[in-house]
């Protein structure tokens, strides 16, 4: 980890949710007292009316850490614009998992003042940069990339290819592709193993294949994914980080490789954060009957 002073805060707020709101313009106000300059995103200015937050053209360019106030969508967003220009992202906790988020909605003033103090350390996780072959435009994902069909009724058979060489076709309605830090979210639910934070690892795992023995796959980061969809494919799109982008022609082929840009997100709380909120959020060690029903204390 290193550590790190700020001078300039941007703002990423989910304006719908009316605490994180409040919250803005606590930190505005903490901002403004401390001297530090502080820039919003034009979209969320008008709803956030916050006095002396000057509305950046290129947010968050100047920024030394961008502070997310709300779930875990949030964060993902905010983070697409920080992680391209090595930008620390902390997160709030605004929304109703929130496992990327570092701080609780109620301890948001005292972690501003822990780090407008101290500085804050820095944490990088490795991103993916993916593109569809023969197309000039790329995409940074910080949890996962996948190919689904957008219309279900049939089987669409996904050759894999890792590093140039063929390693599976295998009949699915998809492929996803993460990163350790999304080994929690979608690649959980297509079967896929939880991957420490602080791995140099690729996990690649179908979704709903149709065979008994398809299992997921845990690569090194060094090698290039390819997804190559059969000719006769239709309705196949890209998804990044949950969110449709292109629909990909029959034959195309989906590339992901290790971004140069790792995810760098603020920590304040010890080393082993990742298995604490693993523990507190995704009941990792504790029985279903405990989770789903736990004793009153």
């Amino acid at each position: 980890m290193t550590i790190a002073r700020i001078s300039n805060i941007a703002l990423y707020v989910d304006v719908r949710r009316s605490a994180a709101v409040s919250a803005a313009k606590a930190v505005a106000e903490i901002a403004a007292s401390k001297g530090v300059a502080l820039q919003i995103v034009e979209q969320q200015a008008a709803a956030l009316g916050l006095n002396g937050a000057r509305i950046a053209g290129e947010y968050p360019k100047a920024a030394d850490i961008l502070i997310s106030l709300g779930g875990d969508g949030t964060l993902l967003q905010a983070a697409h614009l920080a992680g391209p220009l090595g930008i620390p992202v902390l997160g709030v906790d605004f929304g109703r998992v929130g496992f990327l988020t570092e701080v609780p909605r109620d301890g948001y003033q005292a972690a501003l003042a822990q780090i407008l103090r101290g500085g804050m350390k820095i944490e990088r996780q490795l991103a993916l940069e993916v593109r569809v072959a023969g197309q000039d435009r790329s995409y940074y994902a910080v949890n996962d990339v996948h190919v689904d069909r957008k219309h279900h009724g049939h089987i669409v058979s996904f050759g894999i290819y890792l590093s140039g060489v063929h390693i599976a076709t295998i009949p699915a309605d998809g492929v996803v592709v993460a990163s350790p830090t999304g080994s929690t979210a979608y690649f959980l639910s297509a079967g896929g193993p939880i991957m420490s934070p602080k791995l140099e690892a690729f996990g690649i795992a179908p979704i709903s294949p149709h065979t008994l023995f398809s299992r997921p796959l845990i690569v090194g980061a060094d090698e290039k994914v390819a997804i190559v969809l059969p000719p006769d494919s239709h309705g196949t799109e890209l998804f990044v980080d949950g969110r449709p982008q292109v629909e990909l022609a029959p034959g195309a082929t989906v590339e992901v490789v290790r971004s140069a840009y790792p995810m760098q997100f603020v920590r304040l709380g010890g080393e082993q954060f990742f298995f604490q909120t693993l523990e507190r959020k995704l009941h990792w060690g504790v029985s279903i009957k405990e989770a789903i029903d736990p004793e009153p204390s």
